[in-house]
């Protein structure tokens, strides 16, 4: 069994994809494959894929029909082998260190959390300098910031919990799926890690799916951003979290 399963959903990525699959080449812990699962895409990207494939046996690459993220990172899931999964999207890198940090602790994890750096104005970047092992929800959402940065990229999530508890992607949601996923993860989740000195790279990409200029997909994802925070609050209010919530803006100062 391979330590990481590494699920990357791609749609029309061929502009970025290759830094996004060299900085997994590039990884000191060499045990891990990657699932890329292209999304119907029409530029280079299923070239690029299967270019990857047949240079490294690590790579598995599935073309299919334009389905969603949601739909790809669940068509991953199903074939994800090793102990734990992580969840890139396809314009972003990690350090070279990172899945071998990440897992340094052992297995003993549902989630394990890392820092991240962002190039977006949407998004500060959060970066941890200590280990902090958490068994309480509050500790988790406190320490994760889950309910303000809920980016499911930032989790190696332990494959037999997702598994086994049945998760997966809402695939009637172009946005916020991410944050769905995540925060019901760590409700159910037993003891969570957040890993310090080791970062995820987000890269704002404004040719991703989430920025296209179509005004019916804007107005849909201002809908569900809506839908997102509401169900954020309710989440906070329904376990005893609110707390977390109403000083969630000022929590994030203290990082």
């Amino acid at each position: 069994m391979v330590k990481i399963s590494v699920i990357i959903p791609v749609y029309n990525g061929a502009k970025y994809l290759s830094r996004c699959l060299d900085s997994v080449l590039a990884q000191t812990c060499r045990d891990w494959q990657v699932i890329c699962i292209d999304d119907g895409s029409t530029d280079d990207t299923g070239i690029i894929l299967d270019k990857y494939a047949k240079q490294d046996k690590r790579f598995i690459v599935v073309h299919k029909k334009n389905a969603g993220v949601s739909a790809a990172r669940n068509d991953g899931i199903k074939l994800a082998k090793g102990t734990y999964i992580h969840f890139m999207d396809a314009d972003d890198i990690i350090d070279s260190n990172y899945y071998e940090t990440m897992i340094s602790a052992g297995d003993d994890f549902d989630m394990i959390c890392s820092g991240f750096v962002s190039n977006s104005k949407y998004s500060d970047n959060l970066q941890y300098t200590h280990e902090h092992n958490m068994k309480t929800l509050f500790g988790k959402l406190f320490w994760s910031q889950a309910l303000l940065k809920s980016f499911v990229w930032r989790y190696l999530f332990k494959t037999d919990f997702i598994k086994k508890n049945k998760l997966h992607f809402d695939t009637n949601l172009i946005s916020q799926e991410d944050a769905i996923f995540v925060l019901q993860s760590l409700l159910i989740s037993g003891d969570m890690l957040i890993v310090p000195n080791v970062n995820y790279h987000y890269i704002f990409n404004n040719d991703s799916a989430l920025n296209k200029k179509d005004k019916k997909h804007r107005e849909k994802l201002k809908q569900q951003y809506k839908m997102g925070k509401m169900y954020r609050k309710q989440y906070a209010k329904d376990n005893n979290v609110m707390f977390l919530w109403r000083f969630r803006k000022i929590i994030k100062l203290f990082f």
